[in-house]
């Protein structure tokens, strides 16, 4: 699949971003004399964003999905399509694998979910996206949207999705990142995983800014 330059500038600005949380991250610290250091994690983002600006998508059960079903949640956020032939199945294979992980981690199994976004929402139905994730996990939530909502969303995290069209109206396809998202209980941002992404490498990771939210209070 053929990656836009927006979406590659996306995934290098976020990849910058990440490099630099653990020092910004420590200099916070320092400056507000918080006893318990961030996390030494390549994907931590700190100082947080500020929490996400509402949105509002349907999930599989045909119910509303906004900005409050991440509170008091730890989610990995993953936006794809079920058609998409490459990049999608083998991010939601490795979501599994670090889900799986993780299974063995209190906190994330108290307050964890795995949530796959949809920006087809022509093509992929509630029942689609179901039958898609039950796949990978019969954990995992899923939810899609209206482009406009879609567009809300997506934008608040910089990510960019550029639908491509084939040689009928019927052939589409998408460009998009394959970035791994972590949202916070407290509804911002508090991790990105980008390529190459390892179940065991992003499953240590979660489970060490968990723990460091955890005893940061």
């Amino acid at each position: 699949m053929t990656r836009s330059s927006s979406t590659w500038r996306t995934l290098i600005g976020i990849a910058v971003i990440a490099a630099l949380a653990y020092s910004a991250g420590y200099l916070a610290s320092s400056r507000q004399q918080v006893a318990v250091f961030p996390p030494t994690s390549a994907g931590f983002i700190w100082p947080p964003p500020p929490p996400l600006e509402s949105f509002t998508l349907t999930d599989t059960d045909g119910r509303t999905f906004d900005q409050t079903r991440f509170s008091d949640r730890w989610t990995l956020v993953f936006f794809g399509y079920t058609h998409c032939p490459d990049i999608c199945p083998t991010t939601m294979q490795i979501l599994g694998e670090i889900h799986q992980r993780l299974g063995g981690h209190d906190l994330y199994v108290q307050r964890g979910q795995v949530l796959f976004i949809s920006v087809d929402e022509q093509r992929d139905t509630p029942e689609q996206l179901r039958r898609y994730t039950d796949h990978f996990s019969p954990d995992f939530l899923a939810a899609t949207g209206p482009a406009e909502e879609l567009h809300r969303i997506t934008g608040q995290f910089g990510v960019q999705i550029v639908r491509v069209s084939g040689s009928s109206p019927d052939e589409y396809w998408y460009d998009h990142p394959s970035s791994i998202l972590l949202i916070g209980p407290d509804q911002k941002l508090a991790g990105v995983f980008v390529p190459p992404l390892d179940a065991e490498d992003i499953a240590t990771q979660v489970q060490a800014i968990v723990n460091w939210a955890d005893r940061r209070g």
